[in-house]
């Protein structure tokens, strides 16, 4: 803590302080079938939780230490933690820490970063382990290591090449989906003019399961989660006054899913593909300096199909949304 102490005291610093509450209708994404069978209590030892739906707060610190080590070529360290806390729901809180070193060289800048979420509860499932009606949470850990490239050939645009690491850890009864996965893909920001600006995006994601070996060598059915993902990102940025200085952001991600397993006993990956949406508005004013509010309504929904398995959308289907509103804090 003295050694942070001292970089504050002698770098040049920023941060930020991120305060939101969150309602969410669907935590664990459920379709609306099992969503029914939750509120009429089908079954019920399958959702050993209290509500689908929860209030979650969520605090957000981040900090950027910058200095010159090379010339007048900036170096910066960024150091982020988010705390999220489901009000009911409490298994459900998990935690996100980041760090990264950026390298500036003119119009050009290398970052390197690695984030960590140590323990995250998807849903419940029924124990792999056990042939009887336990259900027990199904928790992975995510770590993730990313390279970038950005070049900005004017201050109008800034284009960026990314390659990510990523590791799926999941607990032990569930450590057949134990994943890691390549992500390479470009994003882009333009400035059409001062108070607008667009986002375009796209990455590739190959996922490959740990135990593919074992799928390799064994005649059971041991799933195969392993797929290939594309992924396009586009946003609209419109900054303008309204009693305050306000910011509207609209952004939309789709990104198809194939499952690229060859065993066709797998039925739940076989031939499956999902297409995925994700709309989020969002809408800032400024209060005072260093100081803004922000409203967000987030909106997401999932389309399976399946060669092999008609009734997919029944299990994979799946509608949600979040409402946001916070302060943001920054200097």
């Amino acid at each position: 803590m003295n050694i942070l102490l001292i970089f504050i005291t002698l770098w040049d610093y920023s941060y930020n302080v991120d305060c939101d509450f969150i309602y969410d209708d669907n935590i664990f994404a459920y379709s609306q079938e099992y969503l029914d069978d939750f509120i009429n209590q089908v079954r019920p030892y399958r959702f050993p939780f209290e509500t689908h739906d929860d209030l979650i707060s969520s605090i957000d610190l981040g900090l950027l230490l910058r200095n010159k080590f090379f010339g007048n070529r900036t170096t910066t360290f960024n150091f982020d933690i988010r705390v999220n806390h489901y009000l009911v729901n409490n298994q459900k809180n998990y935690q996100i820490l980041r760090i990264g070193i950026r390298q500036s060289f003119g119009r050009y800048a290398v970052k390197l970063s690695y984030y960590i979420i140590p323990n995250y509860l998807i849903r419940y499932y029924q124990n792999p382990q056990e042939e009887n009606s336990n259900y027990i949470g199904c928790e992975v850990q995510y770590q993730n290591v990313q390279g970038k490239f950005s070049y900005m050939p004017n201050p109008l645009l800034s284009i960026s090449i990314v390659y990510n690491r990523k590791w799926d850890d999941y607990r032990e009864e569930f450590s057949l989906y134990d994943a890691n996965s390549h992500i390479v893909g470009f994003d882009s920001d333009i400035k059409v003019k001062k108070n607008l600006g667009l986002q375009f995006g796209y990455e590739l994601k190959t996922s490959r399961i740990d135990s593919l070996s074992a799928i390799e060598t064994t005649s059971e059915p041991i799933p195969d989660g392993a797929y290939n993902q594309h992924t396009v990102d586009a946003g609209i940025m419109w900054g303008f006054r309204f009693l305050k200085p306000t910011e509207v952001k609209l952004l939309y991600r789709y990104y198809f899913r194939n499952y690229s397993t060859d065993f066709a006993s797998d039925s739940m990956h076989y031939g499956r593909h999902d297409h995925n949406h994700r709309i989020l508005i969002s809408t800032g004013f400024k209060i005072f300096p260093g100081m803004k509010i922000e409203v967000s309504y987030l909106k997401q929904w999932r389309i399976a199909t399946s060669d092999i398995f008609p009734d997919i959308d029944e299990i994979k289907n799946y509608n949600k949304y979040r409402i946001s509103c916070g302060l943001h804090f920054y200097h």
